[in-house]
């Protein structure tokens, strides 16, 4: 097979190992299930699971020791050569890429997700295996991050549960390449963006009519052809969302593309969502309510750079004010799609 040609590795593994766990185990030992990959005949790769429950990716031949994977220093992940019988076979000594998931259970959805990436780097066969495991590992080491939150504001789990959302709205819509114009993450002004020709800023409020916070960067209609501002209706509730619902359906949006995956993780690390954190999230459920758009145009109220007379001085910083959104017309997204395609383009 080609090495240009995609090999689409997205969800082959959980089933696999939904039927290991469901088979008795014993101390010591792994029962495992080979994972073909194309183009790799003189490498083998087994997803096995143990007696703790803990999930192995186990790949053949073994590396020479290598110091760099103790610089990956991923909390939940050990990557080390060790010897193994695996569903009675002989013992053989594989790379061991073992996630501590009997311990950590909320790892293993992402761990399956960075195991299937391992895979997907091996069959380019532009490395070898133990230079994909490290490539891989350095690409989600901000995602796992060591240490957990303690507390999150309600600014923040708002905020980006409102980005989610509108992403979740627009891979929907549009398909993966959606995930492209999330340029909040990146520090751009706006949510999302792509070029000068259409931005995003996504707002949560708990109030209605809608009343939002805002920089005098945000607004300003004069840097692109089109501007919008997409409100969602943000609140506590008992039967609400949480942000790990909405980080697992985008990432089942995007499980058929693992280059635009691993960008989406990225960018949750950028904006501080960690896995570690992800039962501290679980306690907040959310109320989100449908989209509104409002267009900013000459007339939308606004404070911009431009709005003084003189320029604020360069050393007065981060200039905010609240805009309640009331007697400004609001756009269903349904009747801006046109526009919104642009950001999947």
């Amino acid at each position: 097979m080609s090495p240009n040609n995609k090999i689409n590795f997205g969800g082959i593994l959980e089933p696999l190992v939904e039927s290991l766990e469901r088979n008795p185990r014993q101390p010591g030992r792994l029962i495992g299930q080979d994972v073909i990959v194309p183009g790799s005949d003189k490498i083998t790769a087994i997803i096995a699971v143990d007696f703790e429950n803990h999930i192995h990716l186990l790949i053949a031949p073994a590396s020479e020791d290598d110091g760099r994977f103790s610089k990956l220093d991923l909390k939940g992940l050990k990557i080390a050569n060790r010897e193994w019988a695996v569903s009675g076979r002989p013992a053989h000594e594989y790379l061991d890429i073992l996630c501590l998931t009997g311990e950590l259970p909320s790892f293993r959805r992402p761990f399956l997700r960075f195991a299937e990436d391992v895979l997907y780097e091996i069959s380019k066969m532009e490395h070898t295996p133990s230079d994909a495991v490290y490539r891989t590992g350095v690409r989600w080491k901000r995602f796992w991050s060591d240490g957990e939150l303690t507390e999150v504001t309600s600014e923040w789990l708002h905020g980006l549960a409102g980005e989610l959302s509108f992403l979740v709205y627009l891979t929907e819509t549009f398909g993966p390449s959606a995930v492209k114009s999330w340029t909040g993450p990146l520090g751009k002004d706006h949510d999302f963006q792509t070029g000068t020709d259409l931005a995003v800023e996504v707002k949560a409020s708990a109030d209605m009519p809608f009343k939002i916070h805002c920089n005098i960067r945000q607004l300003d209609a004069s840097i692109f052809k089109k501007l919008y501002i997409v409100c969602y209706r943000i609140a506590s509730s008992e039967k609400g969302i949480t942000l790990p619902v909405l980080v697992e359906k985008i990432e089942g949006l995007l499980v058929d593309d693992g280059e635009v995956l691993d960008g989406f993780h990225e960018k949750l690390a950028a904006v501080g969502y960690t896995q570690q954190s992800e039962r501290l999230y679980e306690k907040h459920l959310l109320e989100i309510s449908p989209a509104a758009a409002f267009l900013v145009d000459d007339v939308f109220p606004k404070i911009a750079e431009h709005s003084f007379i003189k320029p604020p001085d360069h050393r007065i910083s981060n200039i905010r004010y609240t805009l309640q959104l009331t007697g400004i017309p609001e756009i269903p997204l349904g009747e801006i799609e046109a526009d919104l395609k642009l950001l999947a383009e």
